[in-house]
C-alpha cells in the first residue's frame, strides 16, 4: 500500500493542477520515502539480528568471540528498545519518524555485518583446523561447535 500511495503522489505531482498544494505533496513524498527506507532497513536488521541472536545465545561462541559478543549485546539492547517503541506506536508515521532512527538502524546493520564477517572468519579457522568441516553448512558447523561437549547432539552430523 505504501508503494501505491507513492505512485499516487507521483501522479498528483505530474498534474498541472498541483501548484496550489505542491508543498504538501512534496512533504508527503518525503514522508512516505522515509517510512519506506526505515521499514526496509528495519527488515534488513531484523533478518541479521534473528540469525545472529540464535548463535550468540550459546556460551561457546560468546567465549570464542568476546568483542563480537559485546558488539552484538549492544545492538541487541538497541534493537529491543526500537522494537518496544514501534510496538507501543503501531502507527507507521509515528514509529518511523523517531529522531535519528534511520541512522541508528543503518549503524546497527553495519555492526551486524561486521559481526557476521568475524563469525565467518572464526568458522573458516575451524575449517582449516579440521578440513571435513568444509562439507558442512555454517549452521551445522555452529551446532557442532556449540554442542562439542555433547557427542549425542553431534552424532546426526556424522555420516
Amino acid at each position: 500500500q505504501l508503494d501505491d500511495n507513492q505512485v499516487k503522489l507521483s501522479t498528483m505531482k505530474a498534474s498541472r493542477f498541483v501548484k496550489a498544494f505542491e508543498s504538501q505533496v512534496d512533504k508527503w513524498e518525503r514522508t512516505l520515502s522515509l517510512i519506506l527506507e526505515v521499514v526496509e532497513m528495519t527488515l534488513t536488521v531484523q533478518r541479521q539480528w534473528m540469525y545472529l541472536e540464535n548463535i550468540f545465545i550459546g556460551d561457546d561462541i560468546r567465549r570464542q568471540l568476546p568483542s563480537e559478543t559485546r558488539d552484538f549485546d549492544e545492538v541487541n539492547s538497541k534493537w529491543k528498545v526500537i522494537m518496544k517503541r514501534m510496538f507501543d506506536n503501531p502507527n507507521a508515521l509515528v514509529a518511523t519518524h523517531h529522531p535519528s532512527l534511520l541512522d541508528t538502524l543503518t549503524k546497527m546493520n553495519v555492526s551486524l555485518e561486521e559481526i557476521q564477517k568475524s563469525l565467518d572468519m572464526y568458522l573458516e579457522t575451524k575449517r582449516q583446523i579440521f578440513p571435513r568441516f568444509y562439507f558442512l553448512s555454517n549452521d551445522d558447523l555452529l551446532e557442532i561447535l556449540g554442542q562439542s561437549k555433547n557427542p549425542e547432539a553431534v552424532q546426526p552430523h556424522m555420516k
